[in-house]
């Protein structure tokens, strides 16, 4: 427990930034004008958030992991735990837990998309590596 606890620290510490900055309250983020609905800074938010996150889970597995059979599994982890709580901050926004936020699945787009951005960036980095 402690070699995962020592190589997923990040991936750890950055879901509980994703939970804290998702529970805000809508009424303390601040507006920026747009053009297009889709392409709100919002979604690149959320987009990043869930790099970022796929990233740093996928890279504490390979430092963890030496076989590649466990790290190909441990994409299937790094990719369901994303969508999973993709969808989870996002139910939660949509509870009267979170007040001045909506559920929206156009930010669940945005996660599910960051997640395989987040793998996609991990297997451009883990190829330099080698």
């Amino acid at each position: 427990m402690k070699n995962f606890l020592h190589y997923h620290f990040p991936g750890i510490l950055w879901i509980v930034v994703i939970l804290v900055l998702t529970c805000i309250p809508g009424t303390l983020i601040p507006q920026i004008p747009t053009y297009l609905d889709l392409f709100k800074p919002d979604k690149l938010v959320h987009l990043f958030l869930f790099l970022v996150l796929v990233f740093l889970i996928l890279r504490g597995f390979r430092k963890q992991l030496e076989t590649v059979p466990a790290q190909r599994f441990a994409v299937y982890i790094a990719l369901n735990t994303g969508v999973f709580l993709g969808g989870l901050t996002e139910w939660l926004q949509g509870t009267t837990l979170v007040t001045g936020r909506l559920c929206s699945v156009y930010d669940f787009i945005a996660n599910v998309a960051g997640c395989f951005l987040g793998w996609g960036l991990f297997i451009l980095w883990n190829r330099r590596k080698q």
